[in-house]
């Protein structure tokens, strides 16, 4: 009876200090899956990179797989893969489009933030955020279809409605028919985060500026604006980041060409992998790209910061 009584208390013991336990550590618990989930998606797949980046990996020379050649990938990747042209066309193309989809999107939000009707303003509400429904490959089927030299609506309407001929956009102006298409598609998401931003203004600041005598800019410039910056911080960081890893539109619209005028780096890093199977210099050129943005990040982070994100 002593026994079995000593048992119980034994039982309940160890019990007691497990829940304890689970009690104390209960945030690490349940951060474990996710950590869990980035060791195998990021963090993994990034040592591997890095790994394939600092040997030979070339399929057409088997017999010198997993040799160490220390730097050589990234020297390679820089003077015979095109990957500084490439990150030039990158930067250009991400600063185009990102100035451009801020720009338009805040001015259509605030445009529909002063319609007075809701019935009106639900309806372009909906009807601007439909360009984000295509897909990034029927979007460029589209686009090649509407900018055709002979049969495109665009031409056509600029020879029309215009003193000027038309350019042959995907040969004469490629990076900038590139940008222009993906602002079109992309602007909505600006649009709608701003648009949110817009209705989060208080109107009493508003009210009170109107009755200071501020016209209309002055109160965007001192008022909306600032109080909208960690919206607008966050809108832009997150659209840089998917601009900076975009590949399906580009692929589909011109891939890369004509020539190597719209290679983006997430081109060039599929090039150099799977055409020219030379998995180490695609490595290497994902590795600093990796560093590139992050550093990026982290300079608009430190400069701008996330103070009133949370709030």
């Amino acid at each position: 009876m002593m026994n079995a009584t000593t048992k119980e208390s034994s039982h309940a013991s160890v019990s007691s200090r497990l829940r304890e336990l689970w009690n104390q550590y209960l945030p690490y618990w349940l951060m474990t899956p996710m950590v869990l989930v980035m060791l195998v998606i990021t963090i993994f797949p990034g040592a591997y990179d890095l790994y394939l980046s600092l040997v030979k990996y070339k399929m057409t020379s088997p017999d010198t797989i997993g040799e160490f050649t220390g730097l050589t990938n990234y020297v390679t990747a820089f003077t015979e893969a095109g990957a500084l042209d490439s990150f030039v066309i990158t930067i250009t193309f991400v600063g185009g489009a990102l100035a451009l989809e801020a720009v338009f999107g805040f001015v259509i939000a605030a445009l529909l933030h002063g319609v007075e009707s809701d019935r009106t303003e639900t309806f372009y509400r909906v009807v601007f955020i439909l360009p984000m429904a295509v897909a990034p490959v029927t979007l460029a089927t589209i686009s090649r279809i509407m900018l055709n030299s002979e049969v495109g609506i665009i031409p056509y309407l600029i020879e029309q409605l215009t003193p000027f001929a038309a350019p042959v956009f995907l040969s004469d102006i490629p990076l900038l028919t590139v940008t222009l298409v993906d602002v079109w598609h992309w602007t909505p998401f600006m649009f709608i985060i701003f648009y949110a931003g817009l209705s989060s203004v208080p109107q009493t600041l508003l009210d009170a500026a109107r009755v200071d005598g501020a016209p209309l800019w002055r109160r965007y410039v001192h008022v909306i604006l600032p109080y909208m910056k960690p919206v607008l911080f966050v809108a832009i960081l997150i659209r840089m980041i998917d601009l900076f890893r975009h590949f399906g539109l580009v692929f589909s619209l011109t891939r890369g060409g004509p020539g190597t005028s719209t290679q983006l780096v997430s081109l060039n890093i599929y090039e150099q992998g799977f055409r020219f199977v030379d998995l180490g210099a695609a490595a290497a050129i994902a590795v600093v790209y990796l560093v590139l943005i992050i550093a990026i990040a982290n300079v608009l982070i430190a400069k701008v910061g996330f103070e009133g994100v949370w709030e």
